[in-house]
């Protein structure tokens, strides 16, 4: 008989199916590119589109400070991709990108809870008071023997 080759199999179940980890320095070339994409990103949110979107040049306009709510769902949106990036890093065995991609994460959702918090403050603080609506000299609303009007 002669000695062919054999082929290995197609399939080993028993070997581990474990990823290597990224080379380090993709990983943390990845993570400073992203870093810096997010950065720039958060500050066109914040910075620049608030400063293009009330840009006015005629002092007799009536200026009135930015509302953040129209900015805060792209800031969501931010947070969210960094959020995926640190989920598909990790899964890749990118443990560099991964952590920086989770403190970004986290860094923007924080940004913009502290926003709609703010934005929320100062919607609540310029809200007109509400104007009696019963008859005036009434202490509490309940019968009308309370009212001065009615000899109470």
């Amino acid at each position: 008989m002669s000695d062919l080759p054999t082929a290995p199999p197609a399939f080993d179940s028993s070997a581990p199916s474990v990823k290597p980890p990224v080379g380090r320095g993709a990983d943390v070339g990845a993570s400073c590119g992203l870093v810096f994409l997010e950065l720039i990103a958060v500050a066109v949110i914040v910075v620049l589109w608030p400063f293009f979107d009330h840009f006015d040049l005629d002092p007799a306009t009536d200026s009135q400070s930015p509302s953040l709510w129209r900015y805060l769902p792209a800031l969501g949106a931010v947070g969210v991709l960094a959020f995926a990036a640190a989920v598909i890093a990790s899964r890749a065995r990118a443990t560099v990108t991964a952590v920086s991609q989770g403190a970004m994460a986290l860094l923007v959702v924080l940004g913009f809870f502290a926003g709609a918090a703010l934005q929320s403050h100062e919607d609540e603080k310029n809200r007109p008071v509400p104007a009696p609506t019963g008859p005036v000299g009434c202490r509490s609303g309940g019968d009308s023997s309370e009212c001065a009007r009615y000899g109470g």
